[in-house]
């Protein structure tokens, strides 16, 4: 009996030292973490530019050129009236090519200079692809991650590209399924890669640069060079297949999961092992194994504590939520708009004076360099007057520039862009965004269709324009948020 109590008493000691100790233990972690949760948390733009940020940055903007030589592919596919004329007297103008025409899949096949109007039938096609890979994709992303989703929209992209280098052994009809599913992945990554590299940065005004940086306008200008030097569809797609496909290659490698998308859905560990390598790969600290275990990975990237809600959240989040509702709408409108003037002026470039080559390239500069107004003006003003001054400026001056025009609504894209990343939670925010590019895909469907009544009166498109814009200007007057341009945690799930 008297060893039985003893050998209680010393099991309770020992439990009691047991809890002294890991109590000492857990007070000493704590300790250690409130130290390293204050280490190097990143408050300029210096911090948020590391060496893999500027190389995603870099990569996924490149990836936008056989993005663009896709959904623009329309843009070179009829040959202008007087080439037309040329080439039905002797098919031997081809040979010679004084104009510099492109030979495109249409002239390929038979399809060009007819009556009706072979443009408008392909720009739609592309461009309903686009307007449900928007969806569809936007969703994917959300439940399956950001990087599988944009590199495989890549990846298919620049293999439609190598398939159209086939174009001579295939029926039309082929063609243009392939076109159209070309379409749906170029939606697709127009909304996925823009969320995985938003999603990399802390800083408000960082984000804002990293969207006037956006791939799209240099692209333009890329797509331009490679039609011009080729002035064959076979060169022209061979080029861009081989730019994605060495794109995938390079940001498979490179690239990682979204740290935030981690996060959002538990899985922690992975976050925080991803965070450590970003960091290591910036070459801003040492990291131990032992520090990694203390620290949490926004801890580790120098962000701040993300907040995230129990809730579930889907497609019905957006549409439930009041709030989300409205931003959905007006974002989706924002987007429509603006596209249908974009891409409108986009197939308009053959009845503009000089080669469409040169129209398109110098286009795509002038969106390039416009597009960094939001971060120059953001200094003084809120990301939506800057959107308000863009729309006012082109509802009066369109008409008389238009290429200056269709480069100075690049503005409106930028901030538009960036509002539909920031103002929506992680776990639906590629949902959220493929809304809003559906918005703009549809945008991109009817810009063919009303230039194309220009048939009747040159007027038509600019009086349908003008509309758009000025209910654009009332919608984001009245709607928009005037967020001021805070480091505040806008990419978290509130």
């Amino acid at each position: 009996m008297n060893c039985m109590l003893k050998m209680k008493e010393e099991e309770s000691i020992r439990l009691e030292v047991n809890s002294v100790s890991s109590e000492d233990v857990s007070k000493e972690s704590r300790k250690n973490r409130e130290v390293f949760s204050l280490s190097e948390p990143r408050k300029t733009m210096k911090d948020d530019f590391g060496l893999y940020e500027i190389r995603l940055l870099i990569l996924t903007q490149l990836g936008y050129i056989p993005i663009a030589a896709a959904m623009l592919i329309s843009t070179f596919s009829e040959p202008s009236k007087a080439w037309c004329n040329q080439t039905q007297i002797s098919e031997a103008f081809w040979v010679q090519n004084p104009m510099a025409e492109f030979y495109s899949l249409t002239v390929e096949h038979g399809k060009a200079c007819r009556e009706d109007s072979i443009t408008t039938y392909l720009s739609s096609l592309l461009m309903w692809g686009a307007l449900i890979g928007s969806f569809f994709f936007g969703f994917l992303s959300d439940k399956m991650g950001r990087k599988p989703v944009f590199l495989t929209c890549l990846l298919m992209v620049s293999l439609g590209h190598f398939v159209l280098i086939f174009t001579s052994k295939l029926y039309w009809c082929v063609i243009c399924g392939v076109l159209f599913l070309m379409g749906v992945f170029c939606g697709g990554y127009m909304v996925t890669n823009f969320v995985i590299l938003t999603e990399a940065f802390e800083l408000a005004k960082s984000r804002l640069l990293v969207v006037s940086f956006n791939g799209w306008s240099l692209s333009m200008t890329a797509t331009a060079i490679i039609a011009r030097t080729t002035q064959y569809w076979f060169g022209y797609h061979v080029i861009s297949a081989i730019i994605g496909i060495f794109l995938t290659i390079l940001l498979y490698l490179t690239c990682f999961e979204s740290c935030r998308w981690l996060s959002a859905n538990g899985r922690h560990p992975e976050a925080k092992r991803i965070a450590a390598e970003i960091t290591l790969k910036n070459g801003k600290k040492d990291i131990d194994q032992d520090d990694i275990i203390l620290m949490e990975w926004y801890e580790i990237l120098g962000f701040s504590v993300p907040t995230h809600t129990e809730e579930k959240k889907t497609w019905k989040t957006l549409y439930k939520n009041s709030k989300l509702r409205k931003l959905t709408g007006v974002m989706c409108y924002s987007f429509l708009a603006s596209s249908i003037v974009s891409f409108g002026y986009y197939f308009s470039l053959d009845v503009l004076p000089g080669n469409r080559y040169s129209n398109m390239a110098m286009m795509g500069v002038m969106k390039f360099v416009l597009g960094f107004v939001p971060f120059v003006l953001n200094r003084f003003v809120t990301k939506r007057i800057i959107a308000i001054l863009s729309i006012s400026w082109l509802h009066w001056a369109y008409t008389v520039f238009t290429l200056i025009v269709s480069g100075g609504i690049d503005p409106t894209w930028k901030i538009n862009h960036l509002y539909s990343a920031e103002l929506f939670p992680t776990s639906v925010r590629s949902m959220a965004r493929g809304v809003c590019n559906a918005g703009g895909r549809f945008g991109s469907v009817m810009a063919p269709l009303i230039v194309y009544f220009r048939i009747y009166d040159q007027v038509i498109p600019s009086v349908v324009f003008a509309f758009l814009l000025l209910i654009q200007l009332i919608v984001i007057v009245i709607f928009l948020p005037d967020d001021k341009d805070k480091d505040a945690n806008e990419m978290n799930d509130e």
